[in-house]
């Protein structure tokens, strides 16, 4: 009579992984709500902000430094106060939240992008690629990341597009290194030699078997 056959917490769906510790962690599920609940004040704050702080005919300076929830001349009340410009902490907060969520996900898109790439090829090839693509991706690491994202923002200007380019250049090296050991450990498993035995083409094997199977340990 044979054993039956244990279900691995690897081999799980990574949704049902989630979900199964969302439930048994109260700290987790405290974090998700939190989290939820930036993501709607950063969609729907501005609609309800009581002023916009990039609209300079809307500042009054005689609002300056406000204590908060004192009435200006504006009309409305400052819940958080005003700045030194009479600009209003609530407004600014709410309108800074959509573009601070803008530039986290955008940016951990594309340095999660470009690190799962780099990985995958280096550990899919092996040999002379994976040496080159990991001593560069040493050498990204080698410095200091706040260092460089400062040289690189000097260099190129200012602006939202040029904060997400300078995060995606000193982080996608880190997932590159966590992609290619998950994908190393899957590289050497039954299933994808068969796959290359079966003449498989290379591209395929890494869209279909190696990268569902290793994405799961990078996020």
């Amino acid at each position: 009579m044979s054993a039956a056959p244990v279900l691995r917490e690897a081999d799980t769906p990574l949704r049902s992984r989630v979900l199964r510790r969302l439930r048994r962690q109260p700290t987790a599920r405290g974090a998700a709500i939190v989290l939820a609940a930036i993501i709607v004040f950063a969609l729907v704050g501005p609609l309800f902000a009581p002023q916009n702080p990039y609209d300079l005919t809307a500042i009054n300076v005689m609002d300056n430094r406000l204590p908060p929830g004192e009435k200006g001349m504006a009309g409305f009340t400052f819940w958080l106060g005003s700045d030194a410009q009479g600009r209003d902490m609530l407004s600014a907060i709410l309108y800074g939240l959509r573009t601070s969520l803008f530039v986290g996900l955008a940016a951990t898109a594309g340095a999660l992008l470009a690190g799962v790439g780099v990985g995958l090829t280096a550990a899919q090839f092996g040999g002379r690629v994976d040496a080159f693509l990991m001593r560069v991706v040493d050498f990204i690491l080698g410095f200091p990341s706040i260092l460089v994202a400062l040289v690189l923002l000097a260099s190129i200007g200012r602006g939202v597009d040029k904060v997400i380019l300078a995060i995606v250049v000193v982080q996608w090296a880190n997932y590159a290194r966590l992609m290619r050991a998950a994908a190393l450990v899957e590289r050497r498993k039954e299933y994808i030699e068969a796959a290359v035995n079966q003449g498989l083409p290379t591209a395929y094997i890494m869209r279909a078997h190696l990268l569902p199977n290793s994405i799961g340990s990078v996020l």
